[in-house]
């Protein structure tokens, strides 16, 4: 067969830039922490984030908020979006507002059935590692698995949404799959991680995922050329496929009690002292990690984990369950608050 590959990776790379949107607002919601700190695997990369602080308060509510308002994209086609994006200018400021407003209440109700679909409670792991991976890995989502997930036909498990980059250096195509953990403790946060990776990487389930974005296709909304240069790199028949890459990004949210020691500083030296206590828990992080990832046999696969530290998993989880207007069960429904974690 013909060697495509160079003629379709410059194609493709056009077409998932063309797809990335501008996050830069959200760093005023979430700090990235600078650091040179490595896991020994190759592969394997380490980030943290935080929400910011405001004086010697960090900013929760706010982040909640915020996050809030990308549901829809994340929730929802991008075929179904791009139907209402394309009726701007052509209908009154009052019907367009009233299109976009019944879009994002759909995209609630999604997100809401899903959760209970997949027995998990209303969380935001999986919105937030949705907005670092398209935000700081630039990938695109190409699928989202939302309305997939409510639809009692289809039995769909695994990440709530498949995002894909490419890199010109390489001429790979990253075909991006994540995990989301919310538990109180860190420890229990990054073992339940390492199992659910595994499982995630069976080989039937891999092909699950690329099934599903070919049999999909059309909800990604891209152009017939975009798609076929797309198909190329799931097709097995295609030499494209062998510059495929599985990417697995983890998010894990966890309680860091650096935010009770930093409430007793002046406000000019709460982020300093927060960064040097997240720094050293990063730091020993990266063992436990590899340690932790050559046990389960993963230490030559790519994973991007973002570790986030909060005042409190539960907390936040209230937040979030209030701002969509989650009701809790009278048997308390779902799973223990603070000490679970989710699959994205």
């Amino acid at each position: 067969m013909t060697n495509t590959t160079e003629s379709s990776g410059p194609e493709l790379a056009n077409i998932l830039a063309s797809l990335r949107k501008d996050y830069k607002s959200l760093s005023a919601r979430i700090r990235a922490l600078q650091h040179s700190i490595t896991c020994e695997y190759e592969g394997v990369s380490l980030r943290l984030h935080y929400p910011s602080f405001r004086g010697t308060e960090s900013t929760i509510h706010d982040l909640t908020e915020s996050v809030f308002l990308y549901l829809t994209p994340f929730a929802l086609s991008r075929l179904e979006i791009a139907e209402v994006d394309s009726l701007y200018g052509k209908l009154t400021a009052d019907e367009f507002r009233l299109k976009t407003v019944r879009l994002q209440q759909k995209a609630v109700r999604l997100f809401k059935l899903a959760q209970k679909a997949t027995n998990r409670n209303g969380e935001a792991g999986e919105l937030l590692l949705y907005l670092l991976t398209e935000w700081v890995l630039g990938a695109p989502q190409i699928l989202a698995k939302m309305a997939l997930k409510t639809n009692s036909q289809m039995a769909v498990h695994g990440p709530d949404g498949v995002h894909v980059r490419f890199d010109p250096a390489t001429q790979q195509l990253h075909f991006l799959c994540g995990e989301s953990k919310i538990y109180s403790d860190l420890g229990k946060g990054v073992a339940a991680a390492i199992t659910s990776i595994e499982e995630a990487l069976d080989e039937e389930k891999l092909k699950f995922e690329l099934e599903l974005v070919e049999r999909n296709i059309a909800l990604t909304a891209l152009g017939e050329e975009a798609k076929a240069a797309l198909i190329r790199y799931l097709d097995p028949f295609e030499e494209e496929s062998n510059q495929r890459v599985t990417v697995t990004t983890c998010f894990i949210a966890f309680d860091f009690d650096a935010y009770a020691k930093v409430k007793g500083l002046k406000p000019s030296e709460v982020e300093a002292a927060f960064e040097k206590a997240a720094h050293q828990q990063l730091s020993e992080l990266a063992s436990r990690v590899a340690n932790s990832l050559k046990k389960a046999g993963l230490e030559n696969h790519s994973i991007e984990f973002f570790f986030f530290p909060l005042p409190s998993v539960a907390g936040f989880r209230d937040l979030f369950q209030d701002k969509i207007g989650w009701s809790v069960p009278a048997d308390g429904g779902g799973q223990p608050s603070g000490t679970t974690g989710e699959n994205g």
